[in-house]
């Protein structure tokens, strides 16, 4: 199973272990939400746990564990700092993989240094579940804002792929030909970038149903469900406790 970063302007090589994307053995063609806040709830309970050497939490029966690639995404502050996005394209068990992208994603993105617990309180956490995946006709046919991609092509003998969730190139304020160049270097590739370069690259599209969660609402979700907090960032323990009737 490869794990891939996808960030605003990461030079970070990705796997060299290449994956079928067009294949329906990874959801096609999905309807509906799939994403939930007990989703991201869940992935900041599991950050707590290993920030405070706490026993893995259980995963909450409200989240289903069928199978689906994603991408948990960790961003700090106002301005929504990037500080860890790590996900997968293997068609993966969703009650293992939050579990195991909520780490991933905290502690091993090369990008930035490790997430530490004073950080938590400033956090954003997104979970993005991929579906919908179609072959593209060329570098141009997808939509963007609409569309993520992943790109795979060769590069003097060296295979080099790379990804781009749906958010990135309307953030950034990128056109296809600026998304697909910023990927091709996001992917390695250092040679000269021409328009027939571009038209060599296979491209795969894909929606994402994802669900955003702050550290505030976090903390509102495990009051009004009278869930235990397991800690707040300076290290005291806590129970909230709904004030609705």
């Amino acid at each position: 199973m490869s794990s891939l970063s996808s960030g605003h302007s990461s030079t970070s090589s990705m796997s060299s272990t290449s994956t079928d994307l067009s294949s329906c053995n990874i959801p096609c063609h999905i309807s509906g939400r799939i994403a939930s806040l007990h989703m991201t709830a869940y992935c900041f309970d599991v950050l707590y746990a290993a920030l405070r050497n706490h026993q893995t939490p259980k995963i909450p029966p409200t989240i289903p564990n069928d199978k689906y690639p994603l991408f948990v995404t960790w961003k700090k502050g106002y301005d929504r700092r990037l500080r860890g996005c790590i996900g997968t394209f293997t068609n993966l068990v969703l009650h293992k993989g939050l579990h195991e992208y909520a780490i991933i994603s905290a502690f091993k993105d090369s990008r930035f240094d490790p997430i530490t617990l004073h950080e938590v309180d400033q956090l954003h956490c997104t979970v993005s579940i991929l579906i919908n995946f179609e072959k593209a006709r060329d570098y141009r046919d997808w939509v963007v804002g609409i569309h993520g991609i992943r790109i795979e092509f060769q590069d003097n003998h060296h295979y080099r792929d790379a990804v781009y969730l749906p958010e990135v190139a309307s953030e950034q304020g990128w056109d296809h030909t600026e998304t697909i160049d910023n990927l091709m270097r996001k992917g390695g590739y250092r040679g000269h970038i021409s328009e027939e370069t571009r038209m060599k690259v296979n491209v795969v599209r894909f929606q994402s149903d994802k669900v955003l969660m702050s550290y505030q609402e976090y903390v509102d979700y495990k009051s009004n469900y009278g869930e235990p907090l397991l800690t707040d960032p300076g290290g005291r323990r806590g129970l909230f406790h709904s004030c609705r009737p």
